[in-house]
């Protein structure tokens, strides 16, 4: 219920990236669901979410049930790893027309290509976040270093203090 199609909308509107949807581990992957639920329960959801890109489009053949459980089936087996907030997200884009449109009829391989471009760009946005989160992570520890950094002739001077007995100096000298 929580991962039901108005979510596809939802998921625009907050402009969520693939990063954040992917890397969220409150949402659940559809093996998470297989595993859980057995695979009925995910090849059902995502009927009833490839559906509506059935119900969305204009064109004079549909997918049959058929075409529509072969491809859930599909989904499942090869996307097992993605959550179910992802593919809401990919049906959306689709929507909005980000991975081409269709002729005539709803092509089930023009939806499969699609959703390999969709992992393409999911990958590239995973990488850029954990690139950005270590980037940050490299400023806090720079940052965190610089308030106990000093200059080389500093060093030696406390080097210097610390050999003449200074109890202080021989403090600073320690290891954290």
């Amino acid at each position: 219920m929580d991962y039901n199609p108005d979510m596809q909308s939802k998921l625009l509107r907050y402009n969520a990236t693939h990063a954040d949807l992917a890397l969220n581990t409150t949402i659940p992957s559809l093996g998470l669901l297989a595993s859980t639920y057995g695979d009925e329960t995910p090849i059902e959801w995502l009927k009833i979410q490839l559906g509506t890109l059935n119900d969305f489009t204009e064109v004079s053949t549909k997918l049959s049930p058929e075409q529509l459980n072969e491809l859930s089936s599909l989904f499942l087996s090869e996307y097992y790893y993605v959550n179910v907030a992802e593919i809401s997200l990919f049906i959306s884009r689709f929507k909005m027309g980000q991975y081409g449109r269709f002729y005539g009829v709803i092509d089930p391989i023009k939806i499969t290509r699609a959703m390999l471009d969709y992992i393409t760009e999911r990958r590239v946005d995973i990488e850029r976040q954990k690139r950005e989160q270590y980037r940050l992570q490299c400023e806090k520890e720079i940052e965190e270093r610089g308030h106990n950094r000093i200059s080389y002739a500093e060093y030696l001077s406390l080097k210097a203090r610390a050999e003449k007995g200074d109890k202080e100096a021989q403090k600073q000298l320690l290891p954290p």
